[in-house]
């Protein structure tokens, strides 16, 4: 329901609709966890992979198409030196 303000206040939804925004932001957030920690992976591997490691990282990310694009960006900002966006992970 909007407000008269024009804000969107989730506590008056009904308890049905709030659960499934919650489940919703949820699978979302582990989802980013995920290719974050896979793009964390790739990266830390490089090196052991030699010099193969973008054909061992294409395949690793093809694997997991639904992680893929964000996996990829980040494993992009890690190789520019950019990997701290703000998250807790590696």
């Amino acid at each position: 329901m909007k407000t008269t303000t024009g804000s969107w206040n989730l506590a008056s939804l009904p308890a049905e609709q709030r659960e499934q925004i919650e489940a919703h932001k949820a699978e979302c957030m582990e989802r980013y966890r995920a290719a974050i920690e896979l793009a964390c992976s790739i990266y830390s591997q490089r090196r052991d992979k030699g010099n193969k490691w973008r054909m061992w990282a294409e395949r690793e990310l093809a694997a997991r198409p639904e992680l893929e694009q964000e996996a990829r960006a980040k494993l992009n900002r890690l190789m520019k030196g950019k990997g701290g966006d703000g998250s807790s992970s590696n």
